[in-house]
């Protein structure tokens, strides 16, 4: 009878002390080093809401649809399609071929519509694992195929973008707290219209870090923050913003499920630009959101 409750009792410490499942998204934006096992399958979803620009009016929510599968226990591939549905009217942007960067103060764009944005695969190769080293690493690449502009809805031709991170994860306290940075380079090539000659191009660099504790079995909760530099052209700064915000982890034998909030806190630059248009007041809510809402889930086989 001793045995039979001594055992009852350590399988109760294993639930409670165990980290989140391989593969689970802990936060809205931050990547974590877990994988999927080998020869598992994970379908997830995305929903993300963004909303809020300088003037006019600005929604749009973005669906990804993905799925993914260990080729090995540190080698994930994945295939994911991305699309959404815009509403704007008389909203600012930086790249618009109607509008956005006109001579007006409140000039900007109008545009309503669901529309296929892109269609990307997803590799993930883990070097170090948090459990049994002493921090985790890996290296995650994604080549993307762009049909559709996600910041105004406008149609692109030939349009393609590489995505490089670097994750970082370290664990604590039993693997209760886990800790996740992600270092993010991105090069977008694009154009508007398929008789142009020239592209227009842009290199992107973010910092995204993570902090989420477990407060009860399968439950986490955390906080994010996620800084995004871009550079139009790939030679001229052109902005830099900040997000911050919770997220709120589930994780059961079944699926798992995420809900993050982000909201910019700081922009550069600010205030009106050489052309006159509102760019926002130390916010950057020109082409980006003031707020963003995401909810994931997935589903492991």
């Amino acid at each position: 009878m001793k045995s039979i409750t001594s055992i009852s009792s350590l399988a109760i410490l294993t639930l409670l002390s165990s980290p989140a499942l391989a593969g689970e998204g802990l936060f809205s934006r931050v990547y974590t080093t877990e994988t999927v096992p080998q020869g598992h399958f994970e379908l997830e979803q995305t929903v993300r809401n963004r909303s809020g620009r300088a003037f006019g009016t600005f929604n749009a929510t973005d669906l990804k649809s993905e799925f993914e599968y260990g080729i090995t226990d540190n080698f994930q591939a994945a295939f994911y399609v991305n699309y959404g549905y815009i509403h704007a009217s008389n909203a600012p942007d930086d790249n618009n071929p109607t509008g956005g960067d006109g001579p007006g103060l409140y000039d900007g764009f109008s545009r309503n519509g669901f529309a296929l944005d892109s269609v990307s695969a997803e590799f993930i190769y883990r070097v170090l694992s948090p459990i049994s080293d002493p921090i985790g690493l890996a290296f995650y690449i994604e080549p993307e195929w762009d049909f559709h502009d996600i910041h105004n809805g406008a149609r692109t031709f030939d349009s393609t973008e590489m995505e490089y991170r670097i994750l970082l994860q370290k664990n604590f306290l039993d693997d209760q707290l886990i800790l996740a940075y992600n270092l993010v380079a991105e090069w977008e090539y694009f154009r508007y219209a398929p008789g142009d000659e020239q592209f227009l191009g842009e290199f992107d660099w973010n910092n995204e870090l993570g902090a989420t504790y477990r407060v009860a079995p399968n439950w986490y909760a955390g906080w994010e923050i996620r800084n995004h530099n871009e550079v139009g052209n790939f030679y001229s700064h052109d902005h830099s913003v900040f997000w911050t915000g919770p997220a709120i982890h589930y994780g059961g034998p079944k699926y798992w499920a995420t809900l993050g909030v982000l909201r910019q806190f700081y922009g550069d630059p600010t205030g009106v630009d050489s052309s006159g248009s509102y760019i926002g007041e130390n916010l950057y809510l020109h082409s980006h959101e003031r707020w963003e809402i995401t909810a994931k889930m997935g589903i492991p086989f």
